[in-house]
């Protein structure tokens, strides 16, 4: 069975989002997916994705801050594919849907509410991830925990995995096929 391929797209301006996106990435490769992971503001097609994680420092609805309208230009393609949202950023603190279909982030939350709105099936805040100390004293309010960003991404994994039917194996003596 092939395997199925995820897009991990992200908009970075400091590099703690594009860090968590790897993260997210590595996570979902070591599950058995084929992943892509790079800035969304160069996906030009999703046609070869069978899902869609995006993130971002922040999701405000009334503007681009997806990596150049990710989604409102891939609106479309992104009805027929699951997709998962996280924000990294100062106004992360580890509100994480561990098992990677549920939101549990604040209801207020803009990354919350754009999730809503595009059908996502989980949406993550993290805090920053990566930042030496002194660069933003506001990033240092909530460091994100690399181990919750893996975890989320477990999640996902776990709800792309194809369900496998049981397997069977022939009995040594007689060689008749019995359900394991």
């Amino acid at each position: 069975m092939e395997s199925q391929r995820v897009l991990v797209a992200f908009s970075s301006r400091s590099g703690s989002t594009a860090e968590a996106a790897e993260l997210i990435a590595s996570s979902l490769r070591a599950a058995g997916l084929a992943v892509d992971c790079g800035p969304a503001s160069e996906v030009a097609d999703l046609a070869a994705y069978d899902a869609v994680v995006l993130g971002s420092g922040v999701f405000v609805p009334s503007r681009a801050s997806d990596g150049g309208g990710f989604l409102a230009r891939h609106r479309i393609a992104l009805r027929s594919l699951p997709v998962w949202l996280f924000c990294v950023g100062p106004i992360g603190g580890g509100h994480a849907a561990g098992d990677g279909t549920a939101a549990a982030s604040p209801a207020d939350c803009p990354a919350t509410t754009v999730g809503r709105a595009v059908g996502a099936r989980g949406v993550a805040t993290f805090g920053t991830l990566g930042m030496p100390d002194g660069d933003d004293p506001v990033a240092a309010i909530h460091p994100a925990d690399a181990r919750d960003v893996r975890s989320w991404a477990q999640g996902i994994a776990d709800a792309l995995r194809p369900t496998v039917p049981p397997t069977h194996r022939r009995h040594r003596c007689q060689g008749v096929p019995l359900a394991s």
